[in-house]
């Protein structure tokens, strides 16, 4: 006997009755059996790694060409929060606000906590953090790995040429960063595309037969740093006054070597 009264043999039409709701309560059958759910988003993400090509951090100035987020949810037909969101997962988009949110939810905070602390709203907390349901992070493929890995070494050189530029290693650390950003897709001062490679000592840009050497690059860098410390930017490819500043003068913009606008106030 139980708290509710003694047990009772159920009759054969009430089994019946019990084994059809049951049944019933299993769910229609799905309109689309084919259709899964996780597949269309693990699918969906690669299509946006893809198009968004060189991961984004606001430490480290990108491509003038690198497609936007708005542009590539326009044309996957879905929102700029969905593929923010998903770059965040895959580790491919990282700002002030995203980094200090998800170091805050590593530490335990709850979303109430990091809202107080930050100032950002609910929905933008959430934004920030990365998809922790369903499959939604890819196992990471061969050329996304490799983009990662050589993403991460550009930012580390230039942080260690930034920490170096006045030092007696300031030349082995450009260097460094010079073969770091092989293959990085740079544009001219014209909007012309433009690459390099590295073989030895020397630079092969996709845009001239010669290349541009070592010691040439060096001279360029010297003649840059005095510029800039003196005026507070180097204002063209001109002022680097030697062999190949037209295609040297984007690579030290984007490296850290001197700035384009004025930085004396």
């Amino acid at each position: 006997m139980s708290d509710f009264g003694p047990k009772r043999p159920m009759s054969e039409d009430a089994l019946c009755v019990s084994t059809d709701t049951v049944k019933a309560k299993r769910g229609r059958p799905k309109k689309k059996p084919d259709y899964d759910r996780e597949k269309e988003i693990d699918a969906l993400q690669r299509r946006v790694i893809n198009l968004f090509g060189e991961p984004f951090d606001d430490r480290v100035e990108r491509s003038e060409e690198a497609p936007s987020i708005r542009e590539i949810a326009k044309a996957l037909d879905t929102t700029p929060l969905t593929v923010r969101k998903m770059l965040i997962t895959a580790g491919y988009y990282s700002t002030k606000h995203s980094r200090k949110v998800q170091e805050l939810y590593e530490q335990g905070c709850t979303i109430q906590e990091i809202m107080e602390q930050t100032g950002l709203k609910r929905a933008s907390v959430h934004g920030y953090l990365p998809y922790t349901k369903g499959n939604y992070n890819l196992p990471e493929l061969p050329l996304n790995a490799e983009r990662r890995r050589a993403y991460r070494r550009r930012i580390a050189v230039c942080e260690r040429l930034m920490q170096e530029i006045n030092s007696p290693n300031a030349e082995e650390c450009l260097w460094d960063a010079i073969l770091a950003f092989a293959g990085y897709p740079f544009v001219t001062e014209k909007g012309l595309p433009l690459k390099y490679t590295v073989e030895g000592g020397e630079i092969f840009f996709n845009r001239k037969e010669k290349s541009v050497t070592r010691a040439t690059v060096m001279r360029a860098f010297h003649q840059a740093r005095t510029i800039q410390e003196s005026e507070g930017c180097v204002s063209g490819p001109k002022k680097l006054g030697t062999f190949g500043a037209s295609y040297l003068y984007p690579v030290f913009l984007r490296i850290g070597v001197c700035s384009k606008k004025s930085e004396i106030f």
